[in-house]
C-alpha cells in the first residue's frame, strides 16, 4: 500500500557533492507535482552527504537514505524502491543530465493508465547535448530497433530515465547486478508481462562538473544480454 504522494524521485550518488545543489534548486522549480527526493549513497564519506543535509533545512521533502544492500547503482536504486512512498517512481543520477521538466509530462501520461513512461532523446522534441560517440551510436541502434524486434513502443531502449508505477516494481524480480541496465531489464520484462509503456521526449546532456559514473564497456555485455532476451521472448511468443 502506498502513499497518497504522487511521485517518488529516487536519486543514486556518489560524491555529487559539486553538483547537487543546483540539481535539487533545478528539481524543485522545475516539478509541479508533489513528490519527495530520495538521496541514496552508499558511505558516510560521500560527499554530497553534508550538502544535502543542510539542503534539507531549506527542502523539507528531501529524504537521505544509505543503502546497505552492498555499494553500487543498482543496490542504492533497490534501496530507494523499498523506500519510496510514493504512487510512481522516478529515478535519475544528480549530475544535471536530465531535465527534470520532463517529469511533468512522464507523471501526465501515467495518470492516463501507463505503467511505464520512458524518456527519450530521440523522438520529436527529445534532445542529446554531447556524449561519447560510441555510447550515441549504440543507443541510437538499440533505440531504432526496438519497436521492431522486441515490439516495445520507445525510441530510447537504454535511457535510464523512466517513470514506473510503484506497484509494478513488486511484480518484477531485478536480476541485474551493475548499472543502469536494470532499467532496461524492468522496462522489457514489464512489456512480456503486459503492463502498458510509452514514451515522452526528454533532453538529455553531458555533465560539466565531476565524473561520469558510467562504465560503458563494462556494462555493455549486460544491455547485450537483456536485448537479446527480450528478442528470445517475443520469438517464443510469436
Amino acid at each position: 500500500m502506498y502513499s497518497k504522494l504522487p511521485i517518488s524521485i529516487i536519486v543514486p550518488v556518489l560524491n555529487e557533492g559539486s553538483n547537487i545543489t543546483l540539481f535539487l534548486q533545478t528539481l524543485e522549480r522545475a516539478i509541479k507535482i508533489k513528490h519527495e527526493i530520495i538521496i541514496v549513497y552508499d558511505f558516510d564519506q560521500d560527499d554530497t552527504v553534508p550538502v544535502a543535509k543542510k539542503l534539507q533545512h531549506k527542502f523539507s521533502n528531501i529524504r537521505l537514505i544509505k543503502n546497505n544492500l552492498g555499494r553500487g547503482l543498482i543496490n542504492a536504486c533497490k534501496t530507494g524502491f523499498k523506500k519510496a512512498k510514493g504512487n510512481f517512481i522516478v529515478v535519475m543520477p544528480g549530475d544535471l543530465a536530465d531535465d527534470p521538466k520532463a517529469i511533468n509530462n512522464m507523471y501526465k501520461l501515467a495518470k492516463q493508465g501507463y505503467d511505464i513512461v520512458c524518456g527519450t532523446r530521440y523522438s520529436k522534441g527529445g534532445k542529446q547535448l554531447g556524449g561519447g560517440f560510441m555510447k550515441t551510436v549504440l543507443s541510437r541502434i538499440a533505440g531504432l530497433t526496438t519497436p521492431v524486434l522486441l515490439g516495445i513502443p520507445t525510441s530510447d531502449l537504454t535511457n535510464g530515465f523512466k517513470l514506473y508505477r510503484n506497484s509494478l516494481l513488486d511484480k518484477i524480480g531485478i536480476e541485474s547486478q551493475g548499472g543502469w541496465e536494470f532499467a532496461m531489464e524492468i522496462l522489457i520484462k514489464a512489456h512480456f508481462m503486459g503492463f502498458k509503456i510509452t514514451e515522452t521526449p526528454s533532453t538529455w546532456k553531458e555533465r560539466s562538473s565531476g565524473k561520469s559514473k558510467f562504465k560503458l564497456y563494462k556494462w555493455l555485455p549486460r544491455y547485450i544480454y537483456w536485448y537479446g532476451w527480450g528478442i528470445t521472448q517475443r520469438l517464443i511468443r510469436s
